[in-house]
């Protein structure tokens, strides 16, 4: 069920009025009523999958209460770090480790096998975001610095909450979980908020996203045809596609936790306007960022050990995250790349732009790193990477041959720019902005022109049905 289709739309309809109706007035009652909505959300793509979510669940709250009333806490703490990793780890990498092994025994061998054979194992949807949500429920409640729960029906709605479930944002518990433990109060500024937002984030996806995927899935599908301009643009388009369809997830998620009462963090901030490499990582999928920070950076020792220690705690933390994002070597090479970066240009340079030019030259620099790290991202194999990077010197092939005709591609050209210009805007005017489109700064007329023109621009412009995965990239993590 995912948020750009007609099925997810009915779906929201219908628990939302609902809930708004029925199940809103008694705390207790809208915690169940949310809590079988989400089951029911999770349990559309394969309802085997409930019993693991509702399993991890069970054991972060129960851990939890113990480690609360424990006088020796760390092996329990050390427990849930095994029950939730190691769920993790067998869902997600066991089969990536298994040909791992079976490739370096396959380099001391002279026996000859047939390849490795992955075992049938089920990757569970979101399963990377609601383990990482609920560890860190454990570890903060280990650490002192909230309480266990002691509400079960709020807790498993905390872990399993709808909107954000599958590819994020990831929420503390120490901000989403008090939530639900509040009474719900008909907001209609919320409500109006909540669905602006949603369809900003819609249009930010099918009429952007989806149009520039056309082009990218094309280029990095025939990589022996493609070279020169056509591959460079496909570079930039990636870019922009992973930014919009991500950060079009994170802003439907806000804006459908509105229409309940809930308040969601902003994952993104204009990453793509940062001038230094530290600054984009602090505007890029933050709550992420965020949590490797706190609950790894800082385990291992962050910056308070020597310089040299500190640079490997980057190096480990950002190769880990890249091992987050996929089982597979491309996203392990990416990690550690931006971690080089970050070590590089911000520990060691210590790079802070000053004056106009220095700013652009730097900020360029940092876009121009990103980008040339997301060909290990997009790549399907480690080879491919490779033979990105020699077309990037080939010779140049047409680029209204890579499933946009030039109309379409100067449109999506247009798009791409017109969307940095806003970004930039964003980022110097953002409060100010936010208020003249979500309050009534707005004029009358001007407001309901924004409330018809944005969902006829996504119905009219929008990609849909061309045979393309139309499927939000982070559903995959």
């Amino acid at each position: 069920m995912f948020f750009n289709s007609f099925v997810f739309g009915l779906f929201l309809t219908i628990v939302f009025f609902l809930h708004l109706f029925i199940f809103s007035h008694n705390v207790k009652l809208r915690n169940v009523f949310i809590l079988l909505v989400s089951y029911f959300f999770y349990g559309y793509w394969d309802w085997r999958l409930l019993g693991l979510i509702v399993g991890v669940s069970a054991c972060d709250f129960v851990l939890a209460r113990l480690i609360e009333k424990s006088e020796n806490k760390k092996p329990l703490l050390w427990l849930t770090i095994v029950v939730n990793l190691g769920v993790l780890f067998f869902f997600k990498y066991c089969n990536f480790f298994l040909e791992t092994f079976y490739d370096l025994a396959s380099l001391f061998s002279n026996s000859e096998s047939n390849g490795f054979s992955p075992l049938k194992i089920i990757l569970p949807v979101g399963i990377s975001f609601y383990t990482f949500q609920g560890l860190a429920y454990v570890i903060d409640v280990y650490k002192g610095k909230i309480e266990s729960s002691k509400d079960p029906i709020a807790f498993f709605a905390f872990v399993s909450f709808f909107p954000q479930l599958v590819a994020g944002p990831i929420e503390r518990a120490s901000d989403l979980l008090p939530q639900f433990y509040n009474k719900y109060k008909f907001n209609y500024e919320e409500i109006r908020t909540g669905l602006l937002i949603i369809a900003f984030g819609l249009f930010k996806k099918v009429v952007i996203a989806d149009r520039i995927a056309v082009y990218v899935d094309s280029a990095y599908g025939d990589l022996t045809n493609v070279g020169g301009v056509a591959m460079w643009l496909a570079l930039l388009f990636f870019a922009f596609q992973l930014y919009l369809d991500f950060s079009a997830y994170s802003e439907i998620a806000v804006g459908v936790a509105k229409l309940f009462g809930f308040n969601l963090h902003d994952n993104f901030k204009s990453p793509y306007t940062a001038i230094t490499v530290k600054e984009f990582w602090n505007r890029w999928h933050i709550s992420l960022t965020s949590w490797f920070r706190d609950y790894l950076y800082f385990t291992l020792g962050g910056n308070r050990v020597s310089l040299w220690r500190a640079y490997l705690n980057v190096l480990i933390v950002f190769t880990v995250s890249g091992l987050w994002h996929g089982a597979s070597w491309n996203f392990v090479v990416w990690g550690f790349l931006n971690g080089l970066f970050l070590v590089v240009f911000d520990k060691w340079l210590k790079l802070k732009p000053q004056g106009f030019a220095f700013s652009i030259l730097s900020w360029a620099l940092t876009f121009f790193l990103w980008m040339i790290s997301l060909i290990f991202f997009r790549a399907a194999t480690f080879s491919d990477s490779i033979s990105v990077f020699s077309s990037l010197i080939a010779q140049s092939t047409d680029v209204n041959s890579m499933g946009l005709c030039a109309e379409e591609l100067k449109f999506a050209l247009y798009l791409v720019f017109g969307l940095w210009i806003f970004e930039f805007v964003m980022s110097k005017y953002a409060d100010k902005l936010k208020n003249l489109i979500y309050n009534y700064s707005f004029s009358f007329v001007l407001r309901w022109v924004l409330y018809v023109a944005l969902p006829l621009s996504i119905i009219y412009l929008g990609i849909y049905g061309d045979g393309s995965d139309n499927n939000f990239i982070y559903f995959q993590f």
